[in-house]
This record gives structure tokens, C-alpha cells and sequence, in this order.
């Protein structure tokens, strides 16, 4: 009895053991797998969270961008002392999201008014409060607020800094302001106008609400030094700790960058929370698990005595040996073969288990590939239908505070404001009308299986053509020619409408890249029957690894950009249908060159 307690104890110890071992192990690789998948998800959802806080915050930026650029021409339409004064008056009272703005002048630009005219308005708790500003004490030409944009000749952000007055009124906390320099019709400097908001107003928005309670939003300025926290807790030694999670995202031209700070052990409470619950539970089977082989190996020792013969080369060790059914009908003989028809019952079972096994982890694997896809595209979706409102309300206010500008003050405005603000009106209906058409064209070709290309086009006077369609945004400093194709006249048969609109959104898209110099557009035969369209322009050139990327559907190399990524693929996808090619020459060095090649009928 004693050394059948001694066995039984010891073949429960090691089922016992060999289960710890199995769980340890299991346990080990599912933990390292889980925390890598907690980490990647916490991730995303935090590089989501940054998104939409600078999404938040350049929109408030882009307000006070726009407030301040629409306030410009009417500066230069009164460049009278007493109207500079209702001016910025009136874009604080306008725009609530600015908290003061300035209008100032280059040295003695007033006669009368001495070497120094800068006036000022402060919202201060609601009273707006306006003053006249510069003197010996108060030199605003050598301020950053000045002189940057005057030495850049171009808009700009300031990093926040205190503006003090000792003669006038001045913000009582820091201000980060948007500065434009003034620059007349003839190129000259005469001033700068700058609209400020508040460090408080900054640190306000980055007080958005964080997935984890101990994260916070940081915003470094352009020298890498924090200029607003979103949280009273922010502390600058969490940057340097390999426990913290710092994902960045730069805000456009400012030169700012925003960052999102989350501790590790925000992200992974609740996952060691279930750890330590899972272990429990492990413990308590585990236990249960001790206290049932007992019984069970109790149970089983005791018709061994009975079954030593046959038994014999499990008692040696043997395992892995198959238990002969036995002719006996006493106990050992039934248990014996109640053994093998388990065993067999067993091996059955465990085959059956298998193949589930490997149809449910080939499910388990469809399933998360099908759910991956699904939030893939529920992120485009959010993301083509953020941007496409974005593309379409922007030229729409554009065109609307021109309407309300012609509306108010058009008896002021010169003749060349005029023309100026018209073409802009124009471009931006342009603009919402080229969406549209896109949009409709590529639901379009996903109908049409091909194209009838019976039309017999004159590729000279096509380009002529497509040339009218584009209004030029920088006339001033860029050409738009056609090169003519030599003595002999050019034609081929294909599809008109379709050869007239690929060309037009070509132009279109040169001419959104092109600040100076030129675009051009010609045609040529390189073969029987075979025309080759150019469209070149000295913009900025795209990169080697974006020269692909820019014929992808709804894809953007940048996303400031107008446009919802469509021209070209759609210009690509109608070449294909009228069995032409479009291609970027990367030969090209200059800027960029679009090759069509169509092919005649």
C-alpha cells in the first residue's frame, strides 16, 4: 500500500509538472505575442489621435491664416491712417479665434506721422482695445514679428514670446503670431500685418481628450523647444524615458511640431490586469488539475496488481507501445480492453480535434485578414471623405469672401484688384468643377468597356484647345505655349472628347506646381500612326520613389495639396481606354514631363 501511494503521488507530481512546463511555455509565447499586438494597436490608435489633434489645430491656424490674408488687400486699398485703425478692429471682431493683431509700417512711411506708425488691438476678455504703438522704447522694426517676414518676404508663424509695451497696450501672456509682409503692386516692402493668438489658446486645444488618462500633447517650436502643453502634468524627463511612447507629426510651414506623449503602462494596464487574472485562473486549474489525477491515478492503480504480465513493458517504461486486445473476460481483461478501445476512441478523437483545430486557425486567419481589410477601408473612406470636404469647402469660402469683398467694397477697389480677385473666383470654381468632373469620370470608366475612336482629331489645334481651359494661378512669373509640330499638319483617329480632357487635366496639374517659368505642351509622331502628346512644366519634379505613387487612386504626396489624388490615375485609366499609354519621363530633370502615346485607329 505504501509503494502504491508513493507511485500514484509521483505520477501525479509529474502530469502535474509536464502541464506546468506546457502552460509556462504556452502562456510565455502567447504573452510576447499579445504584447506586441497591444503595443502595435495602442500605437495606431495613438498616431490616429495625433492625426486628428493636428487636423484640429491646423484648421485653427488656417483660420487665422485665412482672416489675415483676406484682410490684406483691403490695406492696400486705404493705406490711410485712420482706416488702419477700423482694420484690425475689425478681424478681431470678425474672428474670434485671434486675440490681437497689428498693422505696421516701415520707417517715416507716413510723413506726418513721424518715423514710427504701428497700431495694435488687443481682445481682452471681450473689450477689444486698440492703440497706436512705436517709439525709442518700444523699436518694433528689430522684432521677430517684423523683421522675419520682412527678411523671408513671406508669410510666417512666430514661435510664442512676450510681446511688452511699456507705452500701450500688450498681451499679458505670451502669443505665437502669423505675420505677412505687405508688398505693393511694384515689389516694394512697406509693412508688415500679424495676427496673434495666445500660448493659453494653443495649450487649450491640445487639451483635447487623450485615449489614456497620464498622455498629454506637446508642441515644440522651430528651435525643438516646447512652446505649449496640452496637460498641467507634462513633464519634459518623459522624453527621455524608454517607458513612454513619443509619436511626432510636423504642423505644415510653421515649423512647429506636435507630439503625443503616452506612459507604457497607460497602454498596457488593462493588459496586465487580464494577465494577472489569466494566472490566477492558470493556478486554480492547475490545482484542480492536482487533486483530479490523484483521484484519477487512484482509481487506476488499483487492478495493477492483476494487470503485471501485460502490463510489463509499461512498467519498463515503454509508452509508446500499442496494449494488444486480451480474450479475457474477467476485470483485467475488460479493462484492458476498455484501455485500447480507448485509445483508439483517443486517436480518433485527437485526429478529428486536428483537423478542426486547422480549419478553425484557417478561419481565425480569413477573418482577421476580412476584418483588417474592413478597417482599412473604413480608414480610407474617413479619410478620402475628410479630404474630399476639405478640397471643396476651402475654394468655396475662398469664393465667398471674395463675393462678400465685391459686395462691400468694390467701389474701392482698383481696377487690377478686380481682376485679380475675379481670375481667383474663377480658378476655385475651376477647381470645384475639375473634383466633380473627376469624380464622375472615374465612376464612368468603371462602366465603360471601351470607347468608340471614329473621330479624326487635329493634334495641333487640340492642344490650342486644352491650353484655353487653364487659367494660369502665377501669370505674372509663369508662361503657357503650345510647340507646333512642324510644317505638316498632325491628325489622328481617336476618341476627341476623351484625348481633350486627359490633355486639359495635365495642364491643370502643371499649372497647381508651377510657381514660375513654364508649362508647355506639344505633339509629335514618333511612328506610323502613332502620336506622342508632352506636357512639361518647371515645378518642383517628383521623386524617384514617388514617381509610381502618383498614378495610385485617392494617392497624395502631399496632403496640404489641393485635389483628391485623382487627376492622374483618371488620366492614366482614360489612356488605357483609348489604347494609348501616360507615362512620367524620369529622364527629366527640370521639373516634370507627362509623355501620352496614342495610337490611331
Amino acid at each position: 500500500m505504501k509503494r502504491k501511494s508513493s507511485l500514484q503521488y509521483r505520477l501525479s507530481l509529474s502530469i502535474l509538472g509536464f502541464s506546468i512546463v506546457i502552460f509556462i511555455v504556452t502562456m510565455g509565447f502567447l504573452f510576447l505575442r499579445s504584447q506586441k499586438s497591444v503595443r502595435q494597436a495602442g500605437e495606431e490608435q495613438n498616431r490616429q489621435l495625433l492625426h486628428n489633434m493636428a487636423l484640429r489645430l491646423s484648421g485653427m491656424l488656417f483660420d487665422v491664416e485665412g482672416a489675415t490674408a483676406n484682410t490684406e488687400w483691403r490695406i492696400y486699398a486705404s493705406l490711410e491712417t485712420d482706416s488702419i485703425f477700423g482694420l484690425t478692429r475689425a478681424i478681431l471682431e470678425l474672428n474670434p479665434d485671434i486675440d490681437g493683431c497689428s498693422i505696421s509700417f516701415e520707417p517715416n512711411f507716413f510723413e506726418k506721422e513721424g518715423r514710427w506708425f504701428s497700431v495694435y488691438s488687443y481682445n481682452e476678455q471681450g473689450h477689444i482695445l486698440t492703440n497706436r504703438e512705436g517709439d525709442e522704447q518700444f523699436d518694433y522694426f528689430n522684432l521677430s514679428w517684423y523683421s522675419e517676414p520682412r527678411r523671408l518676404m513671406a508669410p510666417c508663424w512666430t514661435d510664442p514670446f512676450h510681446d511688452y509695451n511699456p507705452n500701450g497696450i500688450y498681451a499679458k501672456e505670451m502669443i505665437a503670431s502669423y505675420c505677412r509682409p505687405l508688398i505693393t503692386a511694384d515689389g516694394r516692402f512697406i509693412g508688415v500685418i500679424s495676427s496673434d493668438i495666445t500660448q493659453h489658446k494653443l495649450a487649450q486645444i491640445l487639451s483635447g481628450e487623450t485615449l489614456f488618462p497620464n498622455a498629454y500633447f506637446l508642441l515644440f517650436g522651430r528651435n525643438g523647444k516646447v512652446i505649449a502643453a496640452g496637460s498641467g502634468n507634462a513633464n519634459l524627463k518623459d522624453l527621455e524615458s524608454d517607458d513612454v511612447m513619443v509619436i511626432r507629426q510636423p504642423l505644415g510651414e510653421t515649423g512647429w511640431t506636435l507630439a503625443y506623449v503616452c506612459p507604457e503602462s497607460d497602454i498596457f494596464g488593462g493588459y496586465y490586469s487580464l494577465i494577472y487574472m489569466v494566472v490566477a485562473i492558470i493556478a486554480s486549474g492547475l490545482i484542480l488539475m492536482y487533486l483530479l489525477c490523484i483521484s484519477i491515478v487512484r482509481r487506476m492503480m488499483q487492478p495493477i496488481s492483476q494487470l503485471a504480465l501485460q502490463t510489463h513493458d509499461m512498467a519498463n517504461g515503454n509508452f509508446n507501445g500499442r496494449m494488444e486486445p486480451s480474450t479475457r473476460r474477467d476485470e483485467v481483461g475488460q479493462l484492458q480492453n476498455s484501455f485500447v478501445a480507448m485509445q483508439t476512441a483517443i486517436a480518433g478523437y485527437v485526429t478529428d480535434l486536428q483537423r478542426v483545430k486547422e480549419e478553425t486557425e484557417l478561419r481565425n486567419e480569413q477573418l482577421v485578414v476580412a476584418k483588417n481589410m474592413m478597417e482599412e477601408a473604413g480608414r480610407r473612406k474617413t479619410a478620402f471623405i475628410q479630404d474630399l470636404s476639405h478640397q471643396i469647402r476651402t475654394p468655396l469660402n475662398i469664393i465667398s469672401g471674395f463675393i462678400q469683398v465685391l459686395r462691400d467694397a468694390h467701389s474701392m477697389m482698383t481696377e487690377r484688384d478686380f481682376d485679380t480677385m475675379t481670375r481667383d473666383i474663377k480658378q476655385n470654381c475651376h477647381t470645384i468643377t475639375t473634383i466633380a468632373d473627376n469624380w464622375m469620370k472615374t465612376l464612368a470608366i468603371e462602366q465603360t468597356a471601351d470607347l468608340p475612336l471614329n473621330d479624326t482629331v487635329d493634334c495641333h489645334a487640340l492642344c490650342q484647345e486644352a491650353i484655353q481651359t487653364v487659367v494660369l494661378r502665377h501669370p505674372d512669373t509663369v508662361t503657357l505655349s503650345v510647340v507646333p509640330p512642324g510644317d505638316k499638319p498632325l491628325s489622328i483617329r481617336s476618341h476627341r472628347e476623351c484625348l481633350l480632357k486627359i490633355l486639359s487635366e495635365l495642364l491643370h496639374n502643371a499649372n497647381k506646381h508651377t510657381t514660375e517659368g513654364s508649362i508647355t505642351i506639344g505633339c509629335r509622331q514618333t511612328q506610323a500612326g502613332t502620336v506622342c502628346f508632352t506636357i512639361t512644366y518647371t515645378g518642383p519634379g517628383i521623386s524617384a520613389d514617388n514617381q509610381e505613387h502618383i498614378f495610385t487612386m485617392f494617392a497624395k504626396l502631399d496632403s496640404f495639396n489641393e485635389g483628391l489624388g485623382m487627376g492622374l490615375p483618371l488620366c492614366r485609366q482614360l489612356a488605357s481606354l483609348i489604347g494609348g499609354t501616360l507615362q512620367l519621363d524620369t529622364t527629366y530633370t527640370n521639373g516634370a514631363r507627362f509623355i501620352l502615346e496614342v495610337k490611331g485607329q
